[in-house]
């Protein structure tokens, strides 16, 4: 195993993306949503209404990308003396990648996979994944403000989030396919990349559902009535 595909590993954990990412994020923004006088100062500051909402998900933006750099620092840190830096596929990878069409029947290695393989040179996917976890965090906290407009309760927004969120992690056959399509683990998860669920199809919907996000919060700050 090189360097790479142990980050590979690690950030493919759907506990880990949830435990030790999802949540500490939530809980690092949750804050923006619900300081009032924070909202009125920016307001009073912005030329126009519109822009109490770009401060807030520029906040967001920024936050991810402190949030995502730290925690994969942190892993790099903890792993870059014991394993070496390449960017090709290892033979321990090749192998298991060739002699098993399902990854879930290899929990030691669930990247190992011949889509991957076959399609995809490790430093590709390192780019393709770093942008989708940046897209994905950015969508959560996007829509976390989203909700907070809409419902203004703090404890609803937090539950419709986690849903959205941890939908991916559902058995098969107990949701439709759809919703754990929709949830943004279900794209950070490289053990189920295949010719049918490329990176492609992952950044048609999580972009495009980014966008409306950030319009409709728009639309819902414009028509708000600051106290």
């Amino acid at each position: 195993m090189n360097l790479l595909e142990v980050m590979f590993h690690i950030f493919d954990n759907p506990l880990y993306t949830t435990f030790g990412l999802f949540v500490p994020f939530l809980i690092i923004v949750s804050p923006l949503f619900y300081i009032k006088d924070l909202e009125r100062l920016i307001a009073y500051r912005a030329s126009h209404r519109s822009n109490l909402w770009i401060a807030k998900v520029l906040a967001i933006v920024q936050i991810t990308i402190v949030f995502l750099s730290t925690a994969f620092l942190i892993a790099l840190a903890v792993t870059a003396l014991q394993y070496p830096v390449a960017f090709e596929w290892s033979d321990a990878y090749a192998h298991l990648a060739k002699s098993s069409t399902n990854p879930a029947e290899r929990p030691d290695y669930r990247v190992a996979n011949a889509y991957l393989y076959q399609t995809h040179n490790p430093l590709s996917v390192l780019v393709l994944q770093v942008l989708l976890f940046f897209a994905s965090f950015v969508l959560v906290g996007v829509l976390s403000a989203v909700f907070a407009q809409i419902f203004q309760r703090p404890a609803v927004t937090l539950i419709l989030v986690a849903m959205y969120w941890i939908i991916a992690q559902t058995p098969a056959g107990m949701v439709p396919p759809v919703l754990t399509f929709l949830s943004p683990q279900a794209h950070l998860l490289l053990q189920i990349r295949s010719s049918a669920f490329p990176f492609a199809v992952s950044f048609l919907y999580l972009v495009p559902t980014l966008v409306l996000s950030f319009l409709l919060g728009q639309m819902k700050t414009k028509r708000a009535i600051l106290g």
